[in-house]
């Protein structure tokens, strides 16, 4: 099956297999934010990118490996409600640029 990234909230992360990465893309909260889980095939380590809203199906998406950091893209609240509750759960790093990381 071709990757499309086709997501709804409520709805299965959509999965796309690369030789050395797998990106699972789920849509969350009311807002309908992507988030990212990235996960490398060598390590098994993983980073969820933009802990956006329903902490409770990030936490599903990343499953009992854990992940080693979450990455905010920006700090607009609809890109961070869920982050204290993720980083809570799985005692992940909190990864921020320059200008957002203040918020």
């Amino acid at each position: 099956m071709t990757y499309s990234g086709d997501v709804h909230v409520g709805g299965p992360a959509a999965v796309h297999e690369l030789p050395h990465l797998i990106v699972s893309k789920m849509a969350v909260g009311p807002m309908d934010n992507n988030a990212y889980l990235l996960r490398c095939r060598d390590t098994g380590e993983q980073v969820l990118i933009d802990a956006a809203a329903e902490p409770r199906a990030l936490l599903d998406l990343i499953g009992s490996d854990g992940i080693e950091a979450v990455i905010t893209t920006h700090r607009h609240a609809d890109h961070w409600q869920a982050l204290g509750e993720v980083v809570a759960a799985t005692g992940a790093t909190t990864i921020a640029g320059r200008y957002d990381a203040e918020g």
